[in-house]
């Protein structure tokens, strides 16, 4: 009995040491893993950057750096821009950080500080700031399978010079989400607290815009593979069907409106579709609807004082049917005149 308690002293001291060396080698493996994977993605990113500039378009991450060791890994730029003089396109940013865990790289998130100067052909140069911007991207066999992006406080205004910026409108909270399903996407978006600034629309009160739709055939849009330039572009000839898209003045018992049902856009952006429309103070929806959109304000007219004599009540809401076939509606028996063309 003595001997064996002898020798429990150098058999523990032996699983110690045991248990250290693994450990040991456990870090330096880690480290060494941090390490390769660190230097593969700063050359992939000054591949990324020199391929774009073979083609034109000059990327800018200064003062780039990987960070993150030992369980993050991470890319990080003081200040990024991008400069595609082809297309007339130019934006400017401040600090970009990006990560994700070396257990789990296939989800990554990022944070970009204001402001973004933003300059193209399809819109006046913009100055867009917000409180906190944060995105995420989770990727699987088929390239990325989901997107998110969430931007508190976004001030979206024009740029003037000297710095000077005109506001044209603020939210309190803005989000976006995409994802494959199957060979379709899913896209939902929510901005919420919308105050308008330009002088004719200033007297509005605070609105929320919300939609929730998917387009078939569309996955792939999420890879980069989007064609055309815009996404009314992207959308010719293309279908899908909107569960939900929600125009809303803030308060409760506001007016409000509400869209569901498939669609589907020819090649010259000609929407057709039959689509349930719920309303609450359709007068002031429709208001809301011909000044945000000026295309749209007669047919928006037109519903909210024809709707009493179609529509049916139900739930507070007043619900309608309208048919679409190349851009023109209808509300029953009575014509509604032409849908803006999708651009």
């Amino acid at each position: 009995m003595a001997a064996s308690s002898a020798r429990r002293p150098g058999g523990a001291r032996r699983a110690f040491v045991a248990v250290a060396a693994i450990a040991i080698l456990l870090a330096a493996a880690l480290s060494g893993v941090w390490y390769y994977l660190a230097n593969r993605l700063d050359g992939a990113v000054q591949a990324a950057i020199e391929a774009a500039a073979g083609t034109g378009t000059t990327i800018a991450c200064e003062r780039q750096e990987v960070f993150g060791y030992p369980f993050r890994l991470g890319l990080r730029c003081e200040a990024v821009g991008v400069e595609a003089p082809a297309k007339e396109l130019k934006a400017a940013a401040g600090a970009l950080r990006t990560a994700a865990q070396v257990y789990d790289p296939s989800r990554i998130v990022a944070e970009l500080d204001g402001p973004l100067l933003l300059d193209t052909p399809k819109t006046p140069p913009l100055d867009i700031r917000w409180r906190l911007f944060q995105a995420s991207a989770h990727f699987w066999t088929e390239g990325v399978d989901r997107l998110a992006l969430v931007i508190e406080g976004p001030d979206v205004a024009l740029a003037g010079r000297a710095g000077t910026r005109t506001t044209l409108a603020t939210s309190d909270h803005l989000e976006v989400h995409a994802r494959r399903n199957g060979a379709d996407l899913d896209f939902a978006l929510s901005d919420d607290g919308v105050k308008a600034a330009q002088p004719e629309l200033a007297s509005l009160p605070p609105f929320g815009v919300a939609a929730d739709l998917s387009v078939t055939g569309a996955a792939d849009w999420l890879s980069g593979e989007r064609p055309g330039d815009t996404l009314g572009e992207a959308l010719r000839g293309r279908a899908g069907t909107i569960r939900s898209l929600k125009l809303a003045f803030a308060g409760t018992g506001a007016g409000s409106a509400e869209v569901s049902g498939p669609f589907s856009v020819d090649g010259d952006g000609q929407i057709s579709g039959r689509f349930a429309i719920a309303l609450t103070d359709p007068a002031a929806i429709a208001d809301l609807a011909g000044r945000l959109v000026p295309e749209a304000e007669g047919i928006a007219g037109t519903i909210a004082s024809g709707i009493g004599l179609v529509g049916r009540t139900e739930n507070g809401r007043t619900l309608v049917e309208i048919d679409v076939k190349r851009g023109r509606a209808s509300l029953g028996f009575i014509p509604l005149g032409k849908l803006p063309q999708i651009e």
